[in-house]
């Protein structure tokens, strides 16, 4: 009987797993020691504008082109070191997808049984539009989460870029930035942005416009 409870806790696992992997809105792959995909979500497949049955097997550069060669040292640092590789910044076209794109990726080796790093896997977030997926009916579509420059940011939340700027330096306004400098890539979550927002205006401490989206419903 524990044997059997055992079985049935492990494949209660892998299903969870096998859910978060193929609902994510974040791009996930796993990658092999000859850097060839073995397993890719399909949020990352729709990103790269291709099928994930496409991606398994093939080459980081078959897919990803010269930003293959971007990605190749930060997988690379991950199996020698056997730690992650955490936001790296990745920019330029694709095979399929010739306008390009920017993205933010962390690198994190998997080990074997015998402790051995395997596989590395990838987290990928892409600072750009919005990404949407075919959903299963009756359930939303994922969106991207991210707003990936100060006016996207400010747009969201239905001001000028001077004023999000503003608030950061005196409100601590959620903005992260990849590198913390004058020139660094700057980002927000939209969760981050809207817990702000709702926090600002129970303490009434700045006069705030409502975000985009509620100002259209209302409109």
């Amino acid at each position: 009987m524990a044997r059997r409870n055992s079985s049935l806790e492990v494949a209660q696992t892998e299903r969870l797993l096998s859910e978060v992997f193929n609902r994510s809105n974040l791009g996930l792959a796993i990658v092999d020691e000859a850097l060839c995909y073995q397993m890719v979500n399909p949020y990352l497949a729709v990103s790269n504008r291709t099928s994930a049955e496409s991606h398994l097997g093939k080459h980081l550069r078959e897919i990803l082109g010269n930003v293959g060669l971007q990605v190749e040292p930060a997988i690379k640092q991950a199996f020698s070191t056997a730690e992650p590789v955490l936001n790296c910044v990745l920019e330029g076209a694709l095979p399929a997808r010739p306008e390009g794109g920017q993205w933010i990726g962390t690198f994190f080796p998997i080990a074997d049984s015998n402790g051995k790093i395997r596989q590395v896997g990838a987290v990928v977030v892409e600072l750009g539009k919005n990404i949407q997926l075919h959903a299963p009916q009756n359930q939303p579509a994922h969106r991207e989460a991210v707003l990936r420059s100060w006016k996207d940011i400010a747009h969201y939340v239905g001001t000028c870029v001077k004023t999000v700027q503003r608030w950061e330096r005196a409100y601590e306004f959620p903005v992260r930035r990849v590198e913390p400098n004058k020139g660094s890539v700057v980002f927000a979550f939209q969760n981050e942005v809207e817990m702000w927002l709702h926090g600002r205006k129970l303490q009434a401490q700045v006069p705030l416009r409502a975000p985009l989206r509620e100002r259209r419903k209302r409109d």
